[in-house]
């Protein structure tokens, strides 16, 4: 693969092979993957990046922060590249997203149209640029949806700076903008995923608060799970963060469950299976820039198994560096460039399901 550089002397720094196994490298890196030693990788890394910003190691912080501004593009191009193929890998990793999150790209040639059997028990939740609704055409048979996206970012000159200068290695770089990045893509789908819970219709075979210190607590989450399978002729998975799920294992007497179902309770905090019923964690987030819980750890959903997944998201088209300050702005003449992936994120159910308040 050659990378098209807006500099044609940046062009030339890289042949087709040699950006192949840059970008190769890079991308291991930023996954702790060690083929050869940190210290080598970001030696390595730092050398190409050096020869791309036109200046060496020796050169002074003012010379650095000049030469960034004069090849901004084409450094950004890399790590536009980088943390994209990071954020897919590690969305591919995770329980929740492989189960409940159809995720399409532009880039893959996808379109942003998500079609839905016509089941006509429908509810929708959006986290997308302050919309909560999507635009949504009827066709024979079903529904087909079209996902609001807006775009999302996160600043990164500094850390970049660190890293020409020695002070932070490339992972290091690359995890903060990722886990940035991750936190905020993650905190729209599980708060898209709970609001549309609280959208359910108001019913008390379906919406349950439970007092998980009485004795009926298992038997009504039992009946509940029943309620949701009957009603949809499928298995029924629970859902809920790790402190919800937790709260399950202490329902009733565990002494007769299998030895390996007493392990993951001691190594997970919970177990697998509740009475035969697969649970399923979401992963809990904070609000950005805080240490508050973005996931309310007293629900539990109860989902049907089906092919269509209730999440979903679309990446419209490729991440880019947008500069977002003119070197002036700042009282300590930086410029800050800022990553940024347009992304839209909802929740779309079009089967009965259940949630549990614990109570």
């Amino acid at each position: 693969m050659k990378m098209l550089f807006s500099n044609p002397d940046t062009r030339e720094i890289f042949s087709i092979s040699d950006f192949s196994s840059y970008k190769q490298l890079m991308f291991d890196t930023g996954l702790g993957r060690e083929k050869v030693s940190k210290d080598q990788a970001n030696k390595k890394l730092r050398d190409i990046m050096y020869s791309v910003l036109g200046v060496d190691d020796k050169c002074s912080r003012k010379e650095l922060r000049k030469a960034i501004r004069k090849h901004k593009i084409d450094v950004y191009e890399i790590i536009e590249e980088t943390v994209e193929n990071l954020l897919n890998c590690g969305w591919g990793e995770n329980p929740f997203f492989n189960e409940c999150v159809e995720y399409r790209s532009m880039n893959s040639g996808d379109t942003n149209e998500f079609y839905v059997p016509d089941d006509m028990i429908l509810t929708v939740s959006e986290m997308s640029g302050g919309h909560h609704n999507l635009i949504r055409q009827r066709i024979s048979g079903g529904q087909t949806f079209s996902v609001k996206t807006s775009w999302l970012g996160c600043k990164i000159y500094t850390e970049f700076e660190l890293f020409m200068a020695g002070r932070i290695d490339w992972a290091e770089f690359i995890q903060k903008i990722y886990q940035a990045f991750d936190n905020k893509i993650n905190s729209m789908v599980y708060k898209s995923f709970v609001e549309a819970g609280n959208k359910v219709l108001p019913s008390s075979q379906f919406c349950k608060t439970i007092d998980f210190s009485a004795p009926t607590a298992r038997e009504e989450i039992i009946t509940l799970v029943e309620d949701v399978q009957t009603a949809n002729g499928v298995e029924a998975v629970i859902i809920g963060t790790k402190t919800a799920l937790s709260k399950l294992s202490g329902l009733g007497d565990i002494n007769w469950i299998s030895d390996s179902a007493k392990e993951e309770r001691h190594t997970l905090g919970r177990v697998r299976l509740f009475e035969g019923i697969r649970v399923i964690e979401i992963p809990q987030v904070f609000n950005i820039n805080t240490t508050e819980r973005a996931i309310d750890d007293t629900k539990l959903f109860v989902m049907p198994q089906v092919d269509n997944k209730f999440i979903k998201v679309y990446d419209e088209g490729e991440s880019q560096i947008r500069e977002i300050s003119d070197g002036t702005t700042n009282a300590d003449m930086t410029v800050e460039y800022e990553y940024q992936q347009k992304i839209g994120v909802a929740t779309v159910i079009n089967r009965k399901f259940g949630t549990i308040t614990i109570d």
